[in-house]
């Protein structure tokens, strides 16, 4: 089972959320597991949407929506018994705990410096 992510100050109602859901999907998937029910989690990474507004769109540093869309049909098509929808450019921000609290910390203050400075 893989930690939890990475959390981002910015915007930190929006790491909370996905939190909050990764959990929710979690306990789901257990309470349905004797069920037909399927549970997806698709955890996105930073994309070029409009979400957090018109900026994000056109933001370098986010993953083009088409390229996200392409990957996940991708993900779909060949892993049918996926439980958790993750595209490659998510795994870094998903598992940045695996390795440890110094390299965690480390790459969370170096993740968010980056998020926070202009664009």
């Amino acid at each position: 089972m893989a930690g939890p992510a990475l959390t981002t100050s910015v915007p930190a109602t929006a790491s909370a959320t996905k939190a909050a859901i990764h959990s929710y999907s979690q306990a789901l998937r257990y309470q349905l597991k004797s069920t037909s029910v399927e549970i997806l989690e698709l955890v996105p990474p930073y994309v070029q949407t409009e979400l957090m507004g018109s900026g994000q769109a056109s933001d370098p540093r986010a993953m083009p929506l088409k390229d996200f869309l392409a990957e996940v049909i991708e993900i779909i098509k060949t892993q049918p018994n996926a439980t958790e929808i993750l595209v490659e450019r998510v795994k870094p921000l998903r598992f940045a705990e695996q390795n440890g609290k110094e390299k965690y910390d480390a790459f969370f203050q170096q993740f968010n410096d980056a998020m926070m400075a202009p664009h």
